[in-house]
């Protein structure tokens, strides 16, 4: 089974019992289950089901893993021959969620 849902403004492809990171959810608890409603696309194998934008009877259920900063990135800025250079850290805040099932409303 796989579905292709929307959080945050972000797509992504999910997976049974598979692992996803997601923008930070700083409301929601370690542990706690979320309910995901903006699917897109769900496949079971030969049943394909193709929202218009979105399917309205089926939710993924998840859970929140862990909450914690990625890697940092490197912005660095130049300017040739003019003296000018810039170096900044960045590092995003990330939720990792385990999917636990595809449910039907």
């Amino acid at each position: 089974m796989e579905a292709y849902f929307e959080i945050l403004g972000y797509q992504y492809k999910a997976y049974l019992n598979r692992y996803i990171y997601i923008p930070f959810l700083g409301k929601e608890k370690i542990g706690n289950d979320i309910y995901i409603k903006n699917i897109f696309f769900f496949k079971k194998e030969k049943l394909m089901i193709l929202g218009n934008p979105i399917i309205n009877n089926i939710k993924i259920k998840a859970r929140i893993i862990k909450h914690f900063r990625s890697k940092k990135l490197i912005i660095f800025k130049k300017k040739r021959r003019k003296g000018y250079k810039l170096k900044k850290g960045h590092r995003q805040y990330l939720t990792q969620i385990k999917i636990i099932s595809f449910e039907k409303k």
